[in-house]
């Protein structure tokens, strides 16, 4: 109803300044590393980062990536203010049900590409960018996912029609869509009738009690302490890392192409250990170009200053009450505890593991992705059916 569409495409001479800062970039030092050693364990590995630069300004077709979102139809719309960019995408099906898919930091609304296809054969698809990120508007001062629960509460329901929805998300993904089901729910007048999540977000304020939870508690105090000074400087001081990345498409990259090395599963076929084996140098090189092209990192890290200021806790004594579902996957980094600590959090309803994947679970498992958020929808709508 309030929807504009939005034609897709970047200006080449966007993109011949950024080719020109990667070709003129000065290379420095890294440490040494043992043969056989970790080449990523102080960081971006700095023979990776070349072999990739010399690929985007060489190989890389600039254009792929206007053609892959345009593929797709594209819309913005104001929700209070804010500018929200989203795809949208109608399912033949009659009656369809309305499934609204939300991607995290560092990636894009290009996480769920290869998803499109199979999942709009039986549902209508909202994939949002988050706000401040790539085409969605640049917000004023920092918000965080709980104020975009909100905004993607109301685009459903004013902007797009919808009465009620389903919602899935990883990474900050999965904390919007947590927030969806705490507070805009149908029983609190909202529309979202359930939630799927890939990652461990939003949660109840309990202590861990069985052994198995407090290992897990354990383990991803060890991880954070070892991970997570990208979290802090993005959720206290991103204004100050802004004037080195908006200048430095090198540098971008690097922020970025560590995440998706650390957090992917990079386990191939054939017992390799490569990032490549998780995604092609022109998917890598898509999202950062969306980043870089909108100009939008900046804007982007301000969403952890947003949550911080929010908060990411459930009062005391709730939990989310609409029917969850929870895949978990072998080389997600913030790890879901056992099921029985996730229940103190969510109703969950489904609960599946697997034996591959990651973080970025849509792009890394695609078809397997697709086909466990179907038999979810299927299951709480009560409409199972063979896919």
């Amino acid at each position: 109803m309030g929807a504009t569409p939005l034609q897709i495409g970047f200006a080449e001479a966007d993109w011949a300044a950024i080719r020109a800062k990667v070709a003129a970039y000065a290379w420095h030092e890294m440490p040494e590393v043992p043969e056989g050693g970790d080449r990523w364990a102080y960081g971006t590995d700095m023979r990776y980062l070349r072999d990739l630069c010399g690929y985007w300004i060489g190989g890389y077709d600039w254009r792929r990536l206007a053609t892959r979102l345009a593929a797709w139809p594209n819309f913005t719309a104001e929700v209070d203010g804010q500018r929200i960019h989203f795809l949208h995408i109608k399912s033949p099906s009659a009656n369809a049900i309305p499934l609204l898919l939300t991607h995290g930091w560092p990636g894009s609304v290009l996480e769920f590409l290869d998803v499109i296809g199979p999942l709009s054969a039986h549902y209508d698809l909202v994939i949002p960018s988050l706000p401040g990120y790539a085409l969605s508007g640049k917000p004023k001062t920092p918000l965080g996912p709980r104020r975009t629960a909100e905004l993607w509460d109301r685009l459903m329901r004013e902007q797009l029609g919808y009465a009620s929805y389903i919602a899935q998300g990883g990474d900050w993904g999965a904390v919007v869509t947590g927030w969806l089901g705490a507070r805009h729910g149908l029983a609190q007048g909202g529309g979202c009738r359930a939630i799927h999540l890939n990652m461990f977000g939003v949660r109840a304020p309990v202590r861990p009690e069985t052994e198995a939870e407090k290992a897990w508690a354990a383990e991803q105090l060890e991880t954070r302490e070892r991970e997570s000074a990208y979290l802090r400087l993005q959720m206290t001081k991103p204004q100050t890392l802004s004037y080195a990345m908006m200048d430095s498409p090198v540098g971008v990259a690097a922020w970025i192409v560590e995440k998706f090395h650390r957090w992917s599963d990079r386990r191939g076929a054939d017992g390799s250990d490569s990032i490549e084996n998780a995604f092609s140098k022109d998917d890598l090189l898509d999202n950062i170009m969306l980043y870089l092209l909108t100009r939008s990192f900046n804007t982007a890290t301000w969403f952890y200053r947003g949550a911080m200021e929010e908060g990411m806790v459930l009062p005391a004594g709730t939990r989310v009450e609409v029917p969850t579902g929870v895949s978990v996957y072998p080389a997600e980094l913030f790890k879901f505890p056992p099921r029985s600590f996730a229940e103190k959090s969510f109703n969950v309803v489904r609960w599946t593991e697997f034996a591959h994947g990651g973080h970025f679970a849509a792009m890394e498992t695609k078809a397997v992705f697709a086909a466990e958020i179907a038999a979810f929808v299927d299951q709480v709508a009560g409409t199972a059916s063979a896919r």
